[in-house]
């Protein structure tokens, strides 16, 4: 799908409704989480254009039940909030690799691998910066996360999703998958002409 067609999609987002418009725009963004294959996606809300930081207060739950994924709400400002969103099995497979809970445990996380503890720790950590070990809930590798964080200079090899340091192939396939899913609600928005 080419930018023109993303473009066309965001100017049809704008005219729809407002719960429509929130709808779809989580719907764009989180798309490979809700197909399962990311174990979460983070979205930023806030008073600007068209005050998505109202919307989400409002319809929040009316749109994230159809779309068959829970949402976590990690920093929040009287103009702004972060939400993760994610499906539990997901994301607590992921994070409950050996190397990826030996990691987390490292920064502090508790070795219960209860998602709730996670959470709750990551907002914690959030509230003082971004943390890096955000990358690892978004799905990222591990060994990327790693380099990104220690910042030695290393060239990235990629960046689009995250900055890829490792695995280029296997990075490629990812994001391929993820714009593949992101096409699929660009496709049936514009087919069906909502």
């Amino acid at each position: 799908m080419g930018s023109r067609s993303i473009m066309e999609f965001f100017q049809v987002l704008d005219e729809l409704n407002d719960k429509e418009f929130l709808l779809y725009k989580i719907k764009y963004y989180a798309a490979p989480t809700i197909a399962g294959i990311k174990p979460s996606t983070l979205m930023a809300f806030t008073n600007l254009k068209r005050n998505t930081y109202a919307l989400w207060e409002y319809y929040k739950d009316e749109v994230c039940a159809p779309l068959g994924i829970r949402y976590y709400e990690l920093w929040q400002k009287r103009d702004r909030i972060f939400v993760l969103f994610y499906k539990d099995e997901v994301l607590v497979e992921y994070l409950s690799g050996r190397e990826n809970r030996k990691f987390l445990q490292g920064l502090g996380y508790n070795g219960t691998k209860a998602l709730e503890d996670d959470l709750v720790m990551l907002e914690k950590r959030y509230q003082i910066s971004c943390p890096h070990e955000l990358g690892l809930f978004l799905g990222y590798p591990l060994k990327d996360v790693i380099t990104f964080m220690e910042d030695k200079g290393e060239p990235c090899l990629a960046s689009k999703y995250w900055k890829v340091y490792r695995d280029i192939e296997k990075a490629l396939q990812t994001f391929n998958a993820y714009d593949k899913e992101r096409e699929k609600v660009i496709e049936t928005v514009m087919s069906v002409g909502i």
